[in-house]
């Protein structure tokens, strides 16, 4: 399960985020020094921006088409995409590689601004389509999708192939906020932990983590509640699934496979169904009872 990136062989570029929160209207100078012409021929497909094709996306709009290739960060990449609240903004991937690793920073957050955590902003139909590599090596979160203090909240969201990878201490992949969304993302992790949910609300959560040093997937603070983590792979970690918040209730996870030395460490929840769970590699099932809030069928 655990997946290596330090291979690859398609043409190289470089991202430059020039500002430290970037409005997805316009795609502010998210790219910059990419040597290519927009001018060339067959460089913008109908329908789609390439992101090989500008040194400069100041007049750029969505969706954004990044080809296979691996495109360099100086510093965090922010996608705000609060100017489409309401149509939602599209990132289309070929198996791009977004890498911070030399950076020391977190490699990309999507958030949706104009919001306070009393008043957060409703933002939709945020889409990854294809397969997105995001490798970073800090004590942040390689990859975050919303903000920390739920100001933003991310309503029928769309991810299909996210494959995270952090060399550091920190997260692969945070969700905060998000409701009514279909996210498989493989979160991969040397540190605290691979998968991290946040206030997550009504989705389908599907793919793997792992945390070498830490939790493979933690459910923390908010409110998370009615989701269907479906066929999860949980291993390379010391303990697969941690849920500490007190109002984490009623998520069902639907044949999900535990390899660590311990496979669950429940202390706050409710009503949290495990239907079905394959226990591998010598990993023992908690004992029954053993665990806050935790039914497990059969």
């Amino acid at each position: 399960m655990k997946t290596t990136l330090t291979r690859h062989s398609q043409p190289k570029a470089t991202i430059a985020a020039a500002a430290t929160r970037v409005p997805a209207a316009i795609l502010a100078a998210i790219l910059l020094a990419i040597t290519a012409s927009p001018t060339r021929a067959n460089c913008n497909p109908a329908g789609r921006i390439d992101a090989s094709c500008y040194a400069n996306l100041q007049a750029a709009n969505e969706p954004l088409w990044l080809p296979a290739g691996t495109y360099r960060l100086e510093r965090e990449l922010v996608i705000d995409y609060a100017p489409l609240a309401n149509t939602g903004f599209r990132i289309i991937s070929d198996g791009a590689v977004i890498d911070a690793t030399a950076t020391g920073q977190r490699a990309m957050t999507i958030e949706c601004s104009g919001g306070t955590a009393d008043n957060p902003k409703g933002c939709f139909y945020f889409h990854i389509q294809g397969t997105l590599f995001v490798n970073a090596n800090t004590w942040q979160t390689a990859f975050r999708f919303g903000q920390n203090d739920y100001s933003d909240a991310h309503n029928s969201a769309k991810i299909d192939h996210l494959i995270a990878n952090n060399a550091g201490t920190g997260p692969a992949v945070r969700l905060n906020y998000v409701l009514n969304a279909d996210i498989f993302t493989v979160a991969v992790t040397a540190g605290s932990a691979g998968l991290v949910m946040d206030q997550v609300q009504f989705s389908k959560i599907s793919g793997a983590a792992s945390a070498t040093t830490g939790t493979a997937m933690l459910i923390q603070n908010g409110y998370t509640f009615s989701n269907t983590i479906s066929a999860i792979d949980l291993e390379v970690a010391q303990t697969c699934l941690a849920i500490t918040s007190p109002s984490a209730s009623h998520n069902t996870f639907v044949s999900p496979y535990f390899v660590c030395p311990t496979a669950i460490a429940a202390t706050g929840g409710a009503s949290n169904l495990l239907f079905n769970p394959l226990y591998g590699g010598g990993t023992s099932a908690p004992t029954p009872g053993s665990q806050i809030g935790i039914l497990t069928l059969p």
